[in-house]
């Protein structure tokens, strides 16, 4: 038979875990047909992938490019393309963009994007997805209802089921929470509870930032296990990490009870992404209390000398580590980018935690940071441990969107060339086993039942990249440079980057569960 495309010569990784080998790939349409010798086949189009390495498309499931907003201001999702990436999951640490009852609802996520507003015209999950297709985006598209969008767009426990189960019915892929958001109770957890037996009966996915990475990481993970085990729903921990010099030592703990859940037959797993210096949200280090509610409701806090003196008060006590916490993005005041709270507080004579609330209250909040706060021996851990997943906990950009004068964390440009060819080797994690971590696993996790294999009948997202030159290349100080080595991308059998570069049609399709 004649195929549209061949792939020959290559060493194929085929996201089983299993090890490299020669063969070729047959491409029919948006399918694969068959691997092998097929020396004496015909295609359409032949690409020789003499010493290069053939793998499924990388699928990202934690990806926050619906609530940075690049989705629609970077359609292309270029940044991720040159990556390998052709899948990605959003909708996740609680956020979505669907379904929305109260427009207002989703004015607290303006505090995420940096110099864009994402254009909501929608209310359903199924306008949501239209207007994606609309648009034409890059990469593969699928989303998760956010715990806290169902909390800010219904008024009672049965409105928030009702708005759920809609919308799993309309085709997400499952939930996700952020316990980091508001303190925790009984009552909430019932209500969760029945939340994800709906999840549960739709076979969907439950992601979960945790409480607290830091000085509560082991009730923190423990509760999430906890969860998985009370309601059988397949869980996975997002970005996982032990944050501070308090909580390193605590990781191998945090593993252990994962694993023991894991032999009892939970099925929880965790995704990691691959640098030492977490990207987050300036907000993020008020206290839980301060960050209740709406973005108005947070500032007004802010401006309350009372109030103030309070949050002031124990962001002394919680110990900031100034030096390690750096500026990378400010929707207002462009002047702090690239520069830590130390030697902020330096220059302008003003203590740091005071620094910090001036900060928020110049920039309506919308302050990005990165902090230097993770410990490589654990990170080497979490990424070989069986079941990990990699993921970027990034979002896709272009190199113009270096103009808004922020950094974006270097993750969005280069997290999975940094592990294939980093991380991985240092971890000593197995050539096979490195490729399934960003295209099987996650792919089973969420749900995609035809991607993240190499296998006939499974949906031609093909990755096509050089052993040695598939690097990353962005940095803290310079993240808008795309990683190198990727020579061809398919994504449905049609090349979204041919011969290393990235064709300007958009062949990315909006994934339905089903």
């Amino acid at each position: 038979m004649a195929f549209s495309i061949l792939i020959k010569n290559g060493t194929v990784l085929d996201g089983s875990g299993g090890a490299p080998y020669l063969a070729d790939v047959g491409i029919s349409a948006n399918r694969i047909v068959k691997i092998g010798n097929l020396s004496d086949e015909a295609a359409e189009q032949i690409i020789d992938a003499t010493n290069l390495y053939v793998t499924p498309g990388f699928v990202d499931i934690t990806n926050h490019s619906d609530v940075y907003g690049t989705l629609f201001s970077v359609p292309s999702q270029e940044s991720l393309l040159r990556q390998g990436i052709t899948t990605i999951l959003l909708g996740n640490c609680g956020e979505s963009l669907a379904p929305v009852v109260k427009r207002e609802s989703l004015f607290g996520l303006e505090r995420w994007t940096t110099g864009f507003s994402v254009p909501i015209n929608w209310n359903s999950l199924p306008e949501y997805y239209e207007n994606i297709e609309r648009l034409g985006v890059g990469v593969n598209v699928a989303t998760l209802v956010g715990h806290e969008t169902l909390k800010r767009n219904a008024n009672s426990k049965d409105e928030r089921l009702f708005l759920l189960e809609k919308s799993l019915a309309e085709g997400a892929w499952g939930m996700s929470s952020n316990f980091s958001f508001a303190d925790w109770n009984g009552d909430e957890e019932d209500e969760l509870l029945g939340l994800l037996s709906a999840v549960k009966k739709q076979g969907g996915l439950y992601k979960v930032h945790i409480r607290d990475e830091g000085k509560n990481f082991l009730p923190s993970v423990s509760s999430v296990v906890s969860l998985a085990r009370k309601s059988s729903v397949r869980t996975v921990i997002s970005h996982f990490k032990a944050v501070g010099r308090g909580a390193w030592t605590d990781f191998g703990g945090a593993l252990g009870i994962i694993n023991a859940a894991r032999n009892e037959g939970v099925e929880i797993s965790f995704d990691v992404f691959p640098y030492l210096r977490t990207g987050s949200m300036l907000v993020s280090l008020l206290p839980t209390w301060a960050r209740e509610g709406g973005s108005e409701d947070v500032l007004k806090k802010l401006g309350d000398p009372a109030i103030a003196a309070k949050i002031l008060a124990e962001l002394k006590s919680a110990t900031l580590h100034p030096k390690r916490i750096l500026v990378a993005s400010a929707l207002n005041d462009k002047s702090a980018v690239g520069k830590d709270l130390g030697e902020l507080s330096e220059k302008t004579g003003i203590e740091p935690e005071a620094l910090l609330v001036e900060l928020l209250k110049i920039n309506d909040l919308n302050v990005s940071i990165f902090g230097k706060t993770l410990n490589e021996p654990n990170l080497l851990a979490g990424a070989k441990y069986a079941g990990s997943i990699i993921a970027s906990d990034g979002a896709g950009y272009d190199v113009a969107e270096s103009r808004f004068g922020n950094l974006a964390h270097p993750r969005s440009f280069g997290a999975f060339p940094r592990f294939f060819n980093l991380i991985s080797a240092r971890a000593k994690i197995p050539l096979g086993n490195a490729v399934a971590k960003m295209t099987s696993l996650p792919a089973r996790a969420a749900g995609f039942g035809d991607r993240g294999l190499l296998k006939p009948k499974y949906i031609a997202d093909v990755a096509i990249f050089h052993p040695e030159e598939f690097k990353d290349r962005a940095t803290y100080k310079n993240p808008y440079r795309y990683a190198s080595g990727l020579r061809f991308l398919l994504i449905s059998g049609k090349f979204a980057i041919e011969d290393g570069a990235v064709l300007p049609e958009r062949y990315g399709v909006v994934l339905r569960k089903k």
